[in-house]
């Protein structure tokens, strides 16, 4: 049997899934209470009012580079929601207690992550991904009916798209009864990239999954190149500029370049996702090795 992290049970039990399936369906008054409700909170805090939940490609760079218009939750990552900095977001919406996003983050995956670099890194941007994250903690259903809103009104604009649920977290949303089901027959393409291990995720059909190399420590070489082995893929940072070559193999495993797009279902099976490693953090302190050497 499968255990929840506390932040799963949260949203399972919040009944996060069964929000994002009413909201893709359409047609729910309760769409509109829920957004009334969302823009009063954020009003608490200083805004205008309601926002998006979902970041679209066309502003966050990474997804900018796909071929089917993009969307993904950015939440922030870890125990972020508990720094000092944003007490009065939980105050406002509620939350006690620790949260961890991503529970099997190391140092240096914290230091590299995409949430800390380029716009995503600077404090209105941090700050407005702890409101996303409070919301989405504080009242999931709702959270979740805006959310399949939006889904819905982008497949009615582009016909298919892509959709990162854990753009900056790792969250298991394969528990969460009929969400991928619901997602891929409204033509959602869901992809991840995930610190859990091929044998904690259980991933049905219409979720592809990439699974993080980090430091030696967390991730040995014959963890990864089993995974490899079995027709997974693995993501690999590796030290090497903007423009600069990444190189051709890992332990004997062909390496593909990561940076050209992110649409990781794309890829060929059993193959290394090689990454420029992004950020300063992570230069600030490279001893146990996440950024890989070329």
């Amino acid at each position: 049997m499968t255990t929840l992290t506390r932040v799963e049970g949260i949203l399972l039990r919040g009944g996060f899934h069964t929000g994002v399936i009413r909201g893709l369906e359409g047609g729910y008054k309760s769409v509109g209470l829920a957004r009334k409700y969302y823009g009063m909170l954020r009003r608490e805090l200083g805004y205008s009012g309601p926002a998006p939940l979902l970041t679209s490609g066309a502003s966050q760079q990474k997804l900018s580079k796909n071929a089917l218009p993009s969307y993904g939750l950015m939440l922030l990552p870890e125990r972020g929601i508990m720094a000092d900095t944003f007490a009065d977001v939980r105050k406002v919406f509620g939350l006690f207690g620790g949260y961890n996003l991503c529970p099997l983050a190391s140092k240096g995956c914290a230091a590299a992550c995409l949430s800390r670099s380029g716009q995503s890194g600077m404090k209105p941007a941090q700050r407005a991904q702890a409101v996303r994250t409070a919301y989405l903690l504080s009242d999931p259903y709702y959270a979740g009916l805006l959310i399949g809103d939006e889904i819905r009104r982008a497949l009615k604009r582009h016909g298919r798209i892509n959709l990162r649920l854990n753009t900056t977290s790792d969250i298991r949303w394969e528990l969460f009864p009929g969400l991928v089901e619901a997602l891929r027959n409204a033509g959602v393409v869901l992809y991840d990239y995930t610190a859990w291990s091929p044998d904690e995720r259980k991933v049905p059909d219409g979720y592809t999954l990439t699974y993080s190399a980090k430091e030696s420590s967390h991730t040995s070489d014959e963890y990864l190149t089993g995974i490899l082995s079995g027709g997974g893929n693995i993501s690999m940072p590796f030290a090497v500029n903007r423009g600069e070559s990444l190189p051709k193999s890992w332990n004997g495993f062909p390496v593909i370049d990561g940076d050209q797009h992110d649409e990781r279902w794309r890829d060929p099976a059993g193959v290394v996702v090689g990454l420029r490693a992004k950020g300063h953090e992570w230069k600030k302190d490279n001893s146990a090795g996440f950024i890989r050497q070329p």
